[in-house]
């Protein structure tokens, strides 16, 4: 195993019998050998990002009017907010981000911890004891004492696998490193999500104008109706299906207002934000916005994904975690273990009639009320009331005390030992397949990734042709409704055919709004794919965020509504 031979030939090399005397001279030499094989790596240089930013000047003249005045509060207010607050604010309110950092510190402290084993401990010990009774000597017999001690001390222990520690420190620094890249890619997906549904809002307010604008019409067909029918031109009929049609379009409104408050409560959620307070974007028209530039080639996609994909990272550090912990089941079953302490201390105490007594002699304990000085007839009994009489006197006879002055002491040990279990086995099979596992998730990981990013790419290049076409739709639509309604007040059409050109108009409406936001959403997502969505990235200066100048500035009152519901 790398690392293990170089181990022991630096902890068996020279000064034996100095190494004797003071063993913590190998001790904390071989500590810092192994400590600094777990931490030294090989940083490679970092990899210069890529510049995927399409040409400044590149856009699309199809940008989606917005139309803010239809909207009222849910609840309490409006607030108006725009893509560089969306992003502000994710990247510092956004829990699962907060949920991630501190999961990096989680990983950093057991990094620290497996650092830390690799060092003696440290072990002061401060002991009092008490003996008063009976206690064994060390011939076997049973003596009568009465004494304190007390003992301070301060040890250094070591006990260590070399091999098993090199491991466990190489699997702790690639788990830090895959908790950063998880980190980062909390950071991306947040953003992503984040954008995503402000899109969606925009949408869902687009959908909110459209239905308005859809009642607004019926509501002027159905006066049309009316009037037309009152001079005698129209039939009932024409004003009844009027009348239903307006009812369509009024609920039509509702439900498109319900889709944007909620819309905003999701938005609120993904930036912590207080979901009474209704979001509204504060933008007056969203062009189609580039992300990604056209010329890039799935393969060059592919492998931009692959080099910048945050999680990918989080996946291959893992992986060499898993093995690593492979090698540390091998090595903590089969390895050899070191171990080594020494200790420092004194012992001072006090000790009760430290001078024995030689007691009544033998032949003059007798029983002076008997005739014979026996204590009873049965031998055995007799025999014990004497031992029994002999020592009790021996005790109270005995005298003197002593106190002992404080002395100091020294232990030094040393030792290698092996502990070998047939479970090793087992354990070092189920290592394995836990690494094997971890390689298919890899390999399922890379193809997920691959995925992400062709899914992305095709939604984009359908998206970008749907805008042009559905602007087309738009202008076709409007112009046959102009049309159909010059002819009904010409009397050569009928109210039909004016409901119909209104639906065609509306979905005309609703497809390029759908048109342009789905596409937004396809770079952003595609953005996000390839592992190089950030604060800046997502906020490009080819998006016109402005608003009034009688405005507040939305990322600052976002950040101040945040802090306060916190």
């Amino acid at each position: 195993m790398p690392g293990f031979a170089t181990i022991l030939k630096m902890a068996g090399s020279g000064r034996r019998s100095r190494a004797v005397e003071h063993p913590l001279l190998c001790v904390g030499f071989v500590a810092l050998v192994i400590a600094g094989g777990g931490c030294a790596s090989h940083k490679p240089e970092p990899i210069q990002r890529l510049d995927i930013t399409p040409v400044a000047g590149h856009s699309m003249d199809q940008s989606l009017r917005l139309d803010p005045s239809v909207v009222k509060p849910m609840y309490t207010e409006l607030l108006p907010i725009d893509l560089a607050s969306v992003v502000q604010v994710a990247v510092a309110q956004n829990l699962d981000i907060k949920r991630a950092r501190q999961s990096v510190e989680a990983s950093q402290g057991r990094y620290e911890s497996t650092v830390g084993a690799v060092f003696p401990a440290i072990v002061p010990t401060a002991l009092f004891e008490h003996v008063e009774g009976t206690v064994r000597a060390t011939e076997g017999n049973l003596v009568g004492v009465g004494f304190n001690t007390f003992q301070p001390s301060i040890a250094v222990q070591w006990v260590v696998n070399p091999a098993r520690v090199y491991y466990d420190l190489i699997a702790a620094k690639k788990r830090l490193g895959a908790s950063t890249s998880d980190e980062k890619a909390a950071v991306l997906e947040s953003l992503r999500n984040a954008v995503v549904q402000f899109y969606d809002l925009i949408l869902t307010q687009a959908k909110v104008a459209a239905a308005d604008q859809g009642v607004a019409e019926a509501r002027e067909l159905l006066r049309i109706t009316q009037l037309r029918t009152s001079t005698g031109v129209g039939v009932p009929a024409d004003e009844r299906r009027a009348e239903a049609r307006l009812a369509q379009r009024q609920q039509e409104l509702i439900t498109s207002m319900r889709d944007f408050y909620d819309s905003s409560v999701r938005l609120s959620l993904s930036l912590h934000l207080d979901a009474t307070v209704t979001l509204i974007p504060s933008l007056k028209e969203l062009p189609p916005t580039h992300l990604v530039r056209d010329d890039l080639a799935i393969g060059e996609l592919l492998k931009i994904a692959v080099t910048f994909r945050p999680d990918l990272h989080r996946v291959r550090a893992l992986r060499e975690a898993i093995a690593a912990d492979e090698g540390s089941t091998w090595w903590g079953g089969f390895g050899p273990q070191f171990q080594a302490s020494y200790q420092y201390g004194g012992i001072t105490g006090h000790a009760n009639n430290v001078v024995p007594a030689e007691g009544v002699p033998g032949n003059l304990i007798v029983n002076p009320t008997s005739s014979t000085g026996s204590f009873s007839p049965n031998p055995v009994v007799n025999g014990l009331v004497r031992e029994g009489i002999f020592r009790g006197a021996k005790r109270a006879d005995s005298r003197d005390d002593q106190s002992y002055g404080f002395s100091d002491q020294q232990k030094a040990s040393a030792g290698v030992g092996w502990r070998l279990s047939l479970a090793t086995f087992g354990d070092s099979k189920t290592a394995k397949a836990i690494t094997e596992q971890a390689r298919i998730e890899a390999i399922r990981h890379l193809d997920r990734v691959r995925a992400d990013v062709i899914m992305a790419a095709q939604a984009s290049r359908a998206n970008r042709e749907l805008i042009g076409l559905a602007k087309r739709q738009v202008t076709a639509a409007d112009e046959a409704l102009r049309l159909v309604k010059a002819n009904l007040k010409a009397g050569t059409l009928t109210t039909l055919d004016v409901l119909q050109a209104q639906d065609a108009a509306t979905k005309a409406r609703l497809q390029h709004a759908k048109a342009v936001v789905r596409y937004n959403q396809s770079q952003v997502n595609l953005l996000a794919s390839l592992g190089l969505a950030d604060e800046k990235t997502m906020n490009p200066a080819n998006v016109d965020d402005s608003t009034d100048e009688s405005d507040d500035e939305p990322s600052e009152v976002i950040l101040e509504e945040s802090a306060s519901s916190d």
